[in-house]
């Protein structure tokens, strides 16, 4: 869930279910190559083959800062050749526009990688995918850089590979305002206690709306700093968890509780992602957990969003206490070759993946995003240019081999616990009408629930 910022005036108008900012599901339900005389051209016809890609990294999104440009960037290398165009859908809904598309027939060539619950119930069964093999055995500059964990679990039992596996890793910490909290060393290095006890009356920016996203995070590095905790979250990677009356979880949730009481910004109940933004760049909260690519809402570019004396100069990044950083690595990639769309559109469609996972084009979007490329070597280009990116330089240079890596606890739930049931419920467990205990029996029982359906 990568959201960018926006100004007050637009949350005000934006509806309850903000998951990401802007958009709509209009426009074109499948792209359509340039046709004329009744016959679909192709690049070798010498005519520009058009390919319409549904997304929702435009517009006030934050995977709009990298992949709107890189677009254009793709349209200007291939004039005369081939065209991207972009269909906006809201991120909350684009599983669902993609699940609409596939029951009429109309998927478009390459999308966005859904959710992984449709992609494992939905996509997979129906052989709605186009595998990878041929083209990843046709490009192995790029075969090389995929992380061997996602190469893995995109691979059927046929030995169909279904997306693109991950060849970046975003791994998430928080960011603190050292105006406002200026630890004696780096939070990674301190026990969970230290911090929390180090943030005095400074507050974190949570949320309840929006899958209670930064507070999720949160959680999660809780649960790892639990005895057990970091086997739990990691032996449930790549798939569902059922039970959450595991030790290491109910202790967190009993933590994340008692840290409400006292360290959580005044709107944190009721506030949506844009919301806790709105309080970390606002001078209302020292903390916020979120991911590399709230990176670009630190530079001067971004300032407007900004009050209240807020400087994002003074924006540090880290990962957690325990020397916890949280990445899922089992995982499909975020690009999907369906069996929708024409020869000619699945030509143009593997002419982009090819172009936006060449290394200049990722080394941009590492510098963009902040995440990492394992396999890489980067540039020296790259190199000098992650001297002028603070926060990206601390993200690499604090990202060990001794680093805790574990998955989202969001990832581990069912889809409608992690969207619906786990906000709902945490309203209820903060402010005091449910127990911890309460808590984790209701996400076991929905649970259960869910994967009886």
């Amino acid at each position: 869930m990568k959201k960018r910022f926006v100004s007050i005036l637009l949350v005000a108008a934006m509806t309850a279910s903000l998951a990401a900012c802007g958009g709509s599901n209009g426009g074109d339900n499948s792209a359509s190559a340039t046709e004329k005389g009744g016959k679909t051209e192709s690049a070798s016809d010498g005519g520009e083959i058009t390919l319409t890609i549904p997304t929702f990294f435009v517009g006030e999104n934050v995977g709009a800062v990298y992949f709107e440009p890189a677009v254009e960037r793709f349209n200007e290398a291939n004039k005369g050749k081939y065209h991207i165009e972009l269909e906006e859908v809201v991120e909350a809904s684009y599983t669902d526009k993609i699940s609409q598309l596939a029951q009429s027939d109309a998927l478009p060539a390459l999308i966005q990688t859904p959710d992984k619950e449709w992609i494992q119930t939905a996509m997979i069964p129906g052989k709605l995918y186009y595998p990878m093999n041929d083209f990843l055995d046709e490009h192995p500059e790029i075969k090389e850089l995929c992380v061997d964990s996602s190469v893995e679990y995109c691979t059927q039992e046929n030995g169909d590979i279904i997306s693109v596996p991950a060849v970046t890793l975003s791994n998430v910490g928080l960011y603190y305002n050292s105006a406002l909290y200026s630890p004696e060393k780096t939070v990674s290095s301190m026990t969970m206690d230290e911090f929390i006890s180090s943030l005095g009356d400074n507050k974190l920016a949570f949320q309840t709306v929006d899958d209670a996203w930064t507070s999720a995070l949160l959680l999660t590095a809780l649960i790892a700093n639990e005895d057990g905790g970091k086997e739990w979250l990691q032996s449930n990677e790549g798939t569902k968890c059922y039970d959450y009356t595991e030790p290491a979880f109910v202790n967190a949730v009993t933590k994340l509780t008692e840290i409400w009481k006292t360290n959580a910004s005044s709107n944190a109940v009721g506030a949506a992602y844009a919301d806790a933004a709105n309080a970390f760049m606002s001078d209302q909260a020292a903390v916020i957990c979120n991911g590399p690519w709230m990176n670009s809402e630190f530079v001067d570019s971004a300032s407007d969003n900004w009050s209240n004396g807020f400087n994002g100069a003074d924006v540090n990044a880290d990962y957690y206490p325990g020397n916890v950083s949280i990445c899922d690595t089992k995982v499909f990639g975020r690009w999907t070759l369906t069996n929708g769309g024409t020869d000619e559109e699945r030509e143009c469609a593997e002419a982009f993946l090819a172009f936006i996972y060449s290394k200049d084009e990722l080394e941009t979007f590492a510098l963009t995003e902040g995440c990492q490329i394992p396999n890489l070597t980067y540039s020296d280009e790259f190199l000098s240019k992650l001297d002028e990116k603070p926060l990206v330089k601390q993200q690499a240079e604090l990202l060990t081999s001794d680093t805790n890596i574990v998955p989202n606890v969001k990832t581990i739930m069912p889809d409608s616990v992690a969207t619906s049931v786990f906000g709902t419920n945490l309203v209820q467990l903060v402010n005091g009408q449910i127990t911890p205990e309460e808590f984790c029996e209701t996400l076991t029982t929905k649970a259960a629930e869910a994967g009886d359906k």
